[in-house]
């Protein structure tokens, strides 16, 4: 038991070896199965090991359990889901960049509750919190893109609600809206590992709500500020210079250029993160 909770430097070393080993483990069936690239594979390691030596099982368990429901989404085929995808920057395959993005603050909440229990400053368990919310976050913008491409009808620019392509950044869908807080709360789950900082019915909450905020938060983003370029050879809308499924270069039609998904999901992890601390002031 100590290895799991205790916060000793000795232990926090013991989790990062495992932890890495684990993530080792899962980084190389991902690689295996398309859902990480070479890249991806190697940042998840790092992630992974940073994350159970600070965090422990919860924050590790609510990682894995983003993961397996992200990939097995990401894998249902329609027309529309298809089209989707022709859309995004990278395809369906996580590189380096995206780990981080969508992994990077849970793991700093993790580093700073698992520092701030070691040397008992108050609040430890709220930064865990924040963790697991931040990648409920994650979750919940995943399970809203892959689930609202299934939907039946267009889907609807979030500032504007004007029709728009299927897995264009800032459309949203009724189905894609309703699957937000599902994915948010199926990561509540990890909080079984934890109940000693939450009851799990509290876990499954927050967590939805961090679900339902980050897909909003990034719909929002991804409809105003996020930089939106035009393919020179197939005219379609996507999310980066270089239009993967062509390889055409692209031209700035909106938004911002330093801006990319990428960062759009830093940020949507990060209101995630802090929408966990604060709802965990109000539990605690």
């Amino acid at each position: 038991m100590s290895l799991l909770h205790d916060a000793t430097v000795v232990a926090f070393a013991q989790r990062f070896a495992v932890g890495g080993i684990i993530a080792a483990a899962i980084a190389w069936v991902g690689y295996r199965t398309r859902a990480l690239t070479l890249s991806g594979s190697i940042a998840a390691v790092i992630v992974g090991a940073l994350t159970f030596s600070f965090g422990g099982p919860l924050v590790a368990a609510a990682v894995i359990i983003f993961f397996i429901t992200g990939s097995t989404l990401s894998r249902a085929h329609t027309a529309t889901a298809d089209q989707a995808r022709v859309l995004a920057p990278k395809g369906a395959q996580r590189d380096a960049a995206q780990v981080v993005a969508n992994g990077g603050v849970a793991t700093a909440c993790a580093i700073v509750g698992g520092v701030t229990a070691l040397y008992g400053l108050p609040h430890a368990s709220r930064f865990l919190i924040a963790a697991v919310c931040a990648i409920a976050a994650a979750s919940g913008d995943t399970w809203s893109t892959e689930i609202g491409a299934l939907a039946s009808g267009p889907a609807r620019l979030i500032t504007n609600m004007k029709p728009v392509d299927a897995g264009t950044s800032g459309g949203v869908t009724f189905l894609g809206t309703i699957a937000a807080p599902l994915g948010g709360a199926i990561v509540g789950l990890a909080g079984l590992a934890r109940p000693d900082i939450l009851a799990l019915p509290w876990w499954i909450v927050i967590c939805a709500i961090a679900g339902l905020i980050g897909s909003i938060f990034d719909s929002l983003l991804g409809a105003t500020i996020q930089g939106m370029w035009q393919c020179s050879r197939c005219a379609h809308t996507v999310e980066a210079r270089v239009h993967a499924a062509c390889g055409a270069q692209c031209t700035l039609v909106r938004g911002q250029s330093w801006l990319d998904n990428d960062g759009v999901n830093g940020i949507m992890t990060l209101v995630g993160a802090s929408a966990g601390y604060a709802l965990a002031g109000f539990l605690g």
